[in-house]
């Protein structure tokens, strides 16, 4: 499994936007992407202007395909009026877990 995830820092006072926007445009649009495992997004507990987007994919092909469809840069660009600072992405490979490998939340 391959998750990916993009942290930001918010302009103050645009969290419900985000938010908003993630739970009306992000969340439906992962839903019928081949290979993926769950989307979330995080808020910081002691500010909530700093977040996390992550997604996790069954193989690194399905996240490749994504981000070369030209979706997952549609998505940031519906987001970068929102954002103080630029985005920073990491992709990472899960190689131990206590989830069976099989888990999906879709």
């Amino acid at each position: 499994m391959y998750v990916r995830m993009v942290f930001f820092k918010a302009k103050a006072g645009s969290s419900d936007e985000i938010r908003n926007l993630y739970l009306e445009e992000v969340i439906p649009s992962h839903k019928t992407r081949k290979g993926i495992r769950f989307v979330h997004l995080l808020e910081n507990v002691d500010n909530n202007d700093e977040g996390i987007s992550i997604t996790a994919w069954d193989t690194k092909g399905d996240l490749d395909i994504y981000e070369k469809s030209g979706d997952y840069q549609k998505a940031i660009d519906k987001f970068k009026d929102y954002f103080e600072e630029e985005i920073k992405v990491k992709s990472f490979e899960v190689v131990a877990s206590s989830d069976p490998v099989i888990l999906r939340l879709f």
